[in-house]
């Protein structure tokens, strides 16, 4: 067969192009070309992030590599380093699909787990905790891009949490670390899980076998969808413990992987488990009179300033200059708020949210952030806006030691049923959020899995509050199909955001707030607002449910 690897240029991209010439056509992929004298059937040199060179990647390609996340080329900014692993995922995902690709495998890292003591027996059906790092945020947020477009492509796509790949030069006169995985093995795990291992829930004894409404191959196995398996050394000192990769527990099929390397020539006597990775130092809560507000010539931001003004004082901040927002005088929609200018002691500035320099001269000495920033029609903006942005504005908090922010987004529960819980009732705030592919909801997705990483890393205070259709009560005209069944007025949304503001603690670093109004269509539930905020409703928009016959 043909395989694409990405990150080529890097070891075990190397090692594995080396493991397959003999036997299948390979394809490897990286920002820059090979050291000399590196043997390659074919590379190919471009940027990911590019539709059409992630296109020109995955063609005629029947299994595809992905290693970028844990093997960037160098040299790489922060920033580029998270669109690679985000942006860049998203189009080669997109492009896998359209190409026919069966079997992607997502290359990540063990070290997410890290948060966990060593003692502890921590498996795949252990959420993983990454740190506010570059060398966690790209593998994982790498892997939230692959799992949610898995519910939505035709594609079967297998993560591989790997160690620190090392080989024996590398570890020469080093004393035992838990987390190598020697180049060789995690060669081996590759090759299992583009070739061996079918990813179906067995049958046992104690349970039928599980039948899903998937499209399924020849033999009979799921042909799409999203498994993780931890890939560790052998023995049984690694930091984290081999379980569904050489096992089969309930849910998974067994790749068959069996490490060969337990490197017991560098074990002592003394060696005990690690603990767990040291919390990181929390910002500590303090009285909260100067709030900056980023995206403030939107509209959401807009209905919020004046509200946020009679008690606060408030700095507000957009790319463009409020002035020629006002002056255009287009609001987003009918009914739609437009900025207005703040006297003394208020202030104004232009801050592109993508320029961390910027948005950390922003945040310079105020008590707490509202982040009402959002790009929606292009990729590679939304992805900038969306999601570097939100990591921006977070990295600005931690810097500035401010603990609030408030951060907003589109509601991400009502995709198609495959997906989301559109023909559900009651749904809650709590529910996991599903974007799909669209890229304002796929780019918005990642920036809050960034918001969510340093809210819980740091211990901050990160109210998030996600609308779905906003509307003006005087203004608003129904369709057919009646008033949206997650609506809430541009007033009451503000509302939400200054309380999210004033409560005086949450019981979480990282709260999501499902915001509507009281709608009786019993669609998506405020209740969560109702009882940690305080925030109640105004505008029901009783005459917009009332039928015009």
């Amino acid at each position: 067969m043909r395989i694409t690897i990405t990150g080529g240029a890097g070891r075990l991209g190397q090692a594995l192009a080396v493991r397959w010439q003999a036997t299948h056509q390979v394809r490897t992929v990286d920002t820059i070309p090979l050291p000399a004298g590196t043997p390659s059937q074919e590379h190919l040199v471009g940027d990911l992030r590019d539709p059409a060179f992630a296109h020109q990647a995955v063609t005629d390609a029947a299994a595809l590599v992905h290693l970028v996340p844990i093997a960037p080329a160098d040299p790489a900014s922060d920033l580029d380093r998270l669109d690679d692993a985000t942006r860049g995922t998203y189009h080669l995902l997109l492009a896998a699909a359209a190409a026919g690709v069966q079997t992607v495998v997502l290359g990540s890292t063990l070290d997410l787990l890290a948060a966990y003591p060593g003692a502890w027996h921590v498996t795949e059906q252990w959420a993983p905790r990454p740190a506010p790092t570059l060398e966690h945020l790209a593998p994982y947020l790498a892997e939230c891009s692959a799992r949610e477009l898995a519910r939505v492509l035709p594609l079967r796509i297998v993560g591989l949490r790997l160690g620190e790949i090392v080989d024996e030069s590398d570890i020469a006169g080093q004393p035992f670390d838990g987390r190598w995985l020697h180049v060789d093995d995690a060669v081996q795990a590759v090759e299992r899980a583009v070739t061996g291992g079918s990813y179906t829930t067995p049958a046992t004894d104690r349970a039928p076998p599980v039948r899903r409404a998937v499209p399924v191959t020849e033999k009979g196995d799921p042909a799409t969808g999203w498994w993780v398996y931890h890939i560790p050394a052998a023995g049984p000192r690694t930091r984290v413990p081999l379980v569904a990769a050489g096992a089969a527990p309930l849910g998974y099929a067994p790749l068959g992987y069996a490490p060969q390397h337990d490197f017991r020539d560098h074990w002592t006597d003394d060696w005990q488990h690690p603990p767990a990775s040291p919390p990181l130092p929390a910002a500590p809560s303090r009285p909260i009179r100067k709030v900056v507000v980023f995206g403030a010539g939107g509209p959401l931001a807009a209905a919020t300033a004046p509200l946020l003004a009679e008690t606060h004082t408030v700095r507000l901040t957009d790319l463009r200059p409020l002035d020629d927002i006002i002056a255009e005088g287009k609001p987003q929609s009918e009914g739609a708020p437009l900025p207005t200018i703040l006297g003394p002691p208020h202030e104004t500035c232009q801050v592109d949210v993508t320029d961390y320099d910027q948005v950390l001269a922003a945040c310079d000495g105020m008590d707490a952030i509202v982040n009402c920033t959002v790009f929606r029609p292009e990729s590679e903006r939304a992805f900038k806006v969306n999601c570097l942005g939100a990591y921006n504005v977070m990295r600005a908090a931690v810097a500035q030691r401010i603990r609030r922010v408030v951060h907003t987004g589109p509601q991400m529960v009502m995709q198609e049923p495959l997906v989301g819980y559109r023909w559900n009732s009651d749904v809650q705030s709590d529910v996991p959020m599903r974007p799909g592919a669209m890229v304002y909801l796929h780019s918005k997705y990642m920036g809050e899995e960034v918001v969510r990483t340093f809210a819980e890393a740091y211990g901050l205070e990160v109210p998030t509050f996600y609308f779905n259709h906003f509307a003006n009560p005087t203004t608003v005209r129904t369709s057919s199909e009646g008033i949206d069944a997650f609506t809430v007025s541009w007033n009451d949304a503000a509302l939400a955001l200054r309380r999210g503001l004033e409560v005086p603690s949450l019981p979480r670093p990282f709260e999501i707030f499902l915001i509507n109004a009281d709608l009786p269509h019993g669609y998506a539930s405020n209740e969560k607002a109702r009882r940690l905020l305080g925030w109640q409703p105004r505008d029901r928009f009783e005459h917009c449910w009332l039928r015009q016959d």
